[in-house]
């Protein structure tokens, strides 16, 4: 099982501004409790002991709010990212000798995802990454038509339907092994989002897997999404 994690709380928080021009978006409250605390909490109730967390901008706050770990029963550890390096540049400043599995959690979503089961599909079906993800519909109001581009021809022509597709929620498990792989291959303080980090592990071989979340799910990328979350957790 998941004993450690690594949670991605160095960005400027751009989309949220003016919020975070004063304090930086993880320590933006949900209800009573600012949003990294919440989401250690939930990967502490799980099983998660050892949170590594990227900081860079107003990392200083993150610091002095969280401390060591103590107040929430777990240890924190802080990387200090020398330069902004995109949501997989945090890798490269984890510990050489990781000894655990990871889970790597975006600092800005909630969820109820169970890391038992994410774990399981790791592990069993020997994934070396594996990315949570979770179904939405999007219903069109209007007739969507396929047609040839040369022709101009109609193909098809489907009235107010229903789109199905999944999301990346931000959150992902990870092999230490894999970890271990792309220190060794990729260059220090560069930038490496993570769609350039699953480009990178399937062009060397590397398998990666999705895990299909079917519970609760919540992103404070936006601020009209910000102040939905409140709602949700309004008075806890």
């Amino acid at each position: 099982m998941f004993e450690d994690a690594l949670i991605l709380a160095g960005g400027l928080g751009s989309r949220l501004r003016p919020l975070t021009y004063a304090v930086p978006k993880p320590l933006l409250p949900i209800g009573e409790k600012p949003i990294i605390e919440r989401i250690i909490e939930k990967l502490r109730d799980q099983g998660i002991k050892n949170f590594f967390i990227s900081i860079n901008y107003k990392g200083e706050m993150i610091k002095n709010y969280l401390k060591n770990g103590m107040s929430l029963g777990v240890n924190i550890y802080y990387l200090e990212e020398e330069e902004f390096t995109d949501t997989a540049g945090s890798l490269f400043y984890l510990p050489d000798d990781l000894k655990k599995d990871l889970v790597i959690h975006n600092g800005d979503v909630l969820s109820n995802i169970d890391l038992k089961k994410m774990y399981r599909l790791l592990k069993e079906d020997d994934f070396d990454l594996v990315i949570t993800s979770v179904k939405k519909e999007n219903h069109i109001d209007f007739g969507v038509l396929e047609f040839d581009d040369k022709s101009k021809q109609l193909l098809s022509w489907e009235e107010k339907p229903t789109i199905k597709f999944y999301l990346n929620t931000g959150i992902y498990g990870i092999k230490k092994e894999t970890v271990k792989f792309v220190k060794q291959e990729k260059e220090k303080n560069i930038e490496l989002s993570m769609p350039d980090l699953w480009d990178f592990l399937i062009k060397k071989g590397k398998k990666i897997g999705i895990y299909e979340h079917n519970g609760k799910w919540f992103d404070i990328g936006k601020i009209d999404e910000y102040l939905k979350v409140n709602e949700e957790y309004s008075g806890t």
